[in-house]
């Protein structure tokens, strides 16, 4: 199986994240593809970069799928490293390939078929996804095959979904948004996306905390930066040992969140959807 994994960070982005201690967008998402399917061939491509965006050597035709994870920008902002990553979903999807988005991975495909995203008025949905719940057609649908009616999923993002192309299918919603998760048809290819982030663990979101740190100050999320560095030091310590009722009571998180079998349980339905 031959995996295309898109970075949706420019490589500015990624180079603050990687001296502050934080893997990559898409790094993260390899790491959790292979831990499931440790004999999977996975490509990281670069489109937010360069238009010759792959790996020497790999043609887009010769994947299984292609995965587009999280990203800092904006799909609404007229960017040329907005813009070729919304070319490059339209390619994938012209080619006939599955193709599965998180987070930003959703909004691009939701541009790239025709529908629209914009600034949630809800403000910034950060930490975790409370209480995602499964439409009638999501309870239905190979994604969510053995999932909970009702979870909670790592999550960082402030826009979402507005207005989704003819023919899409939303399968999950909460109360920030309505659009939690879309399967989209489109030309000879098809599109499954969540809002939230199941390929990111704890640990990630705390890194994430770090480097953003003056954003959730700003935003109310957390009084000072004493109490920044405790939440991200908890966060930090009940990924190591998610048996800490201690931690997980106090964060009000639980196994759909710390199981990483239970949490990346999306990504392994479509992974076994296209073998």
């Amino acid at each position: 199986m031959k995996l295309i994994i898109v970075e949706g960070n420019p490589e500015d982005r990624n180079a603050l994240m990687r001296a502050g201690g934080v893997e990559t967008g898409a790094g993260a998402y390899a790491a959790s593809v292979l831990r499931m399917f440790p004999d999977a061939e996975v490509h990281i491509a670069y489109p937010a970069d360069r238009d010759d965006c792959l790996p020497e050597g790999i043609a887009l035709e010769d994947a299984d799928g292609v995965i587009f994870g999280g990203s800092g920008l904006h799909i609404y902002d007229t960017d040329p490293r907005v813009t070729r990553q919304i070319d490059f979903m339209r390619k994938a999807l012209d080619a006939g390939l599955p193709v599965l988005g998180s987070c930003w991975g959703l909004q691009v495909g939701v541009v790239a078929t025709g529908g629209a995203v914009a600034r949630n008025p809800r403000g910034r949905e950060v930490g975790v996804a409370r209480k995602v719940a499964l439409t009638e057609a999501g309870a239905a649908h190979p994604m969510y095959a053995g999932k909970s009616a009702v979870f909670d999923s790592p999550c960082i993002h402030f826009d979402e979904a507005t207005e989704l192309p003819t023919g899409a299918t939303v399968l999950a919603s909460n109360r920030h948004s309505r659009i939690q998760a879309v399967d989209i048809p489109y030309g000879k290819g098809r599109f499954w996306g969540v809002q939230y982030h199941p390929e990111f663990d704890m640990a990630h979101i705390a890194g994430l905390y770090r480097l953003y740190g003056e954003d959730m100050l700003v935003g109310g999320f957390l009084a000072d930066e004493a109490a920044l560095e405790t939440h991200i030091t908890e966060l930090e310590d009940v990924t190591r040992s998610p048996d800490r009722f201690d931690l997980r009571w106090r964060l009000g998180i639980d196994r759909d969140v710390l199981d990483a079998d239970v949490r990346c349980l999306e990504i392994r339905n479509w992974i076994e959807s296209i073998c």
